[in-house]
């Protein structure tokens, strides 16, 4: 009996702890969150869409909300930049993720007989290991069937040649523009899509028609154009959309040119005012009043859009008259202050010098002469040369060839005179004199389409502008004993035949000039001779 009464309890201790492991098990798997496996190999899978409600590729659609049930747990990343409806709606979508599901709100009425496209981007990814959805699109119409043409393209900057991936893409129907001259500012397009790095796009789900096409920087996020300046593309015919045809557009962006505006006057330092514009100055007139003419002048920068009055006499304030631009007989004053004496600055343009180079130095002031008894030349050919000043208020002094040994330069004290009242102390150069056998030689010609007029700039890798040359059809160009170093080339389709590069404009139908670069390398070598010819068959590709 009592055998029977032990094994008894041994059964009821083994069943209870059965128990006690299956409901351990049962409370430590039930409370485990969401987490990846530990072992095995990486889950590289992306969620997918397992259904949506209303159906994708809904007809008649009436819905006010999208729900979209994914086969695993996601995430939503940056989605309200990420997730767009097209064509636009005045009011944002409303966005909510909840474990597997996206829930859409559409908080505007929707066009009648209208396919919309709401594409995600790369807002969705699954929750364990970040794997991005990608092409995935919502569509459905308010009408009685899913429009079903395409449109796809690139955008490319056409001073640059490079991919722009900023820019909105916009698709407007011609029969729906209100207003002709500004509908990029009033109205939203019809269809619009984003560019990828690479400078592609590419419109689903389009209705046949008559479109405009255009690309522009969205800056307000409002899918219009706010102030005219933005970076812009634009097809300049009125593109017929018709089924089983396909449709491809290479589109050059541009800045852009500015309208021009007289900034301000501004004293900068002693002797130093400077005025500020917009665009070049060519036809905008500024007369001094109340300095003399044989106490001043004004310098012009490389690209004319700021001019630099110099004076040496003492005044509290300067008076000029401004004619051009918005301004007629006006007259300004500007209020001068106190400077200190500025610090005369010399630097050589280059210190590899061939035999034949001109030694050019460069002040940061207009200077009057340079002291011959306070320059002095150290090497083994003794140079007793004077610098050159290139005029009576220039910036640049010159001494003249020829070299033939390596040497250096010291400019005492005393050895430059300011236009202004400077301070100089002195300064020290080291030259060295090339040899027949450190230079080398490039030929580079250019054979372009007939019949157009180009223009060639060629700049070091460093980008100091070398030389640019206008031409028509052909041209050789010949670097005999240069430097060496690597150069870059561009070429420019001149087809106003202005000598100068010409954004496009949108109102006028004018597309950019076409721009392209040389992409092989050029390289010149010490003791070498080298031929390059460039074949361009149409700067248009």
């Amino acid at each position: 009996m009592r055998s029977v009464i032990m094994r008894f309890r041994l059964f009821l201790t083994v069943a209870l702890l059965f128990v006690l492991v299956v409901v351990s098990s049962y409370v430590f798997t039930g409370c485990a969150s969401r987490s990846a496996p530990s072992g095995g190999e990486k889950d590289t899978l992306a969620a997918g869409l397992d259904t949506s409600f209303p159906p994708n590729q809904s007809i008649y659609f009436t819905a006010k909300e999208i729900t979209l049930i994914f086969d695993e747990y996601i995430n939503l990343k940056s989605a309200q930049r990420q997730i767009l409806i097209s064509p636009p709606l005045a009011e944002p979508l409303e966005i909510e993720a909840r474990a597997r599901e996206v829930i859409i709100t559409l908080n505007d009425s929707l066009r009648a007989n209208t396919t919309y496209i709401i594409s995600f981007g790369e807002a969705v990814t699954d929750y364990t290991e970040g794997n991005v959805t990608k092409n995935l699109k919502y569509v459905f119409s308010t009408g009685s069937y899913i429009d079903s043409l395409s449109l796809s393209g690139t955008v490319k900057q056409a001073f640059s040649g490079t991919a722009d991936e900023d820019l909105l893409v916009a698709l407007y129907n011609v029969n729906q523009i209100e207003k002709p001259d500004s509908f990029l500012y009033q109205q939203l397009p019809n269809y619009y899509a984003n560019l990828t790095e690479e400078g592609t796009f590419t419109m689903t789900n389009l209705k046949a028609g008559q479109y405009r096409l255009v690309a522009f920087a969205d800056r307000g996020g409002d899918f219009k154009l706010n102030t005219g300046k933005e970076r812009f593309a634009f097809w300049p015919e009125v593109i017929n959309l018709q089924p089983d045809s396909t449709y491809q557009y290479n589109l050059r962006s541009y800045e852009p040119a500015p309208e021009f505006r007289f900034y301000n006057a501004r004293h900068k330092a002693k002797g130093k005012i400077v005025f500020a514009f917009s665009a070049p100055a060519d036809s905008f007139s500024i007369d001094p009043l109340n300095i003399p003419a044989d106490s001043s002048f004004f310098e012009s920068n490389a690209k004319n859009d700021t001019l630099t009055f110099w004076f040496n006499c003492a005044r509290d304030s300067a008076k000029f008259r401004l004619n051009g631009a918005g301004f007629t007989d006006s007259v300004i004053t500007v209020f001068l202050r106190k400077y200190q004496e500025p610090n005369l600055e010399l630097k050589a343009q280059k210190t590899d010098l061939r035999s034949f180079d001109t030694l050019v130095l460069e002040s940061n002031l207009p200077l009057l002469n340079f002291t011959k008894d306070s320059i002095f030349y150290y090497g083994k050919d003794t140079l007793n040369q004077a610098i050159v000043l290139d005029s009576a208020r220039g910036f640049k002094g010159y001494v003249y060839p020829p070299f033939r040994q390596d040497f250096s330069l010291k400019l005492m004290g005393g050895a430059v005179q300011s236009w202004i009242n400077a301070q100089f102390d002195s300064a020290d150069f080291t030259f060295k004199v090339l040899k027949k056998d450190d230079l080398g030689t490039l030929n580079f010609t250019v054979k372009a389409d007939t019949g157009f007029a180009y223009e060639l700039k060629m700049q070091t890798e460093g980008g100091k502008l070398l030389l640019t040359q206008h031409f028509e059809d052909s041209l050789t160009v010949q670097l005999k004993n240069y430097l060496p170093g690597k150069l870059k080339a561009f070429l420019v389709q001149d087809l106003n035949r202005d000598k100068s590069y010409t954004p496009g404009d949108f109102e006028t139908g004018r597309l950019p000039e076409p721009r392209i670069i040389y992409k092989e390398e050029i390289e010149i070598r010490a003791n070498w001779e080298l031929d390059l010819l460039w074949q361009v068959k149409s700067l248009r590709d």
